[in-house]
């Protein structure tokens, strides 16, 4: 940030630091509803067979399991 002709150092710094803290707020609600969009969305095709219900799936080292949701 520039500086102001009859404005102290700390005066600056403080608002430099309350700017960035502001930039940061509006940053991470921008991203907070994003990610809520991407829910939303991501919720809407989730098939009944996902959600609930037993089915049988591969561990990391290739080994059926039965999963109940």
């Amino acid at each position: 940030m520039p500086s102001i002709n009859g404005v102290s150092s700390p005066a600056m710094d403080y608002a430099s630091e309350a700017y960035s803290a502001n930039l940061a707020k509006a940053a991470q609600q921008q991203k907070a509803e994003q990610d809520l969009a991407l829910l939303a969305e991501a919720s809407k095709s989730v098939t009944p067979a996902a959600s609930s219900g037993s089915y049988t799936t591969t561990d990391n080292l290739g080994q059926n399991i039965n999963v109940n949701v």
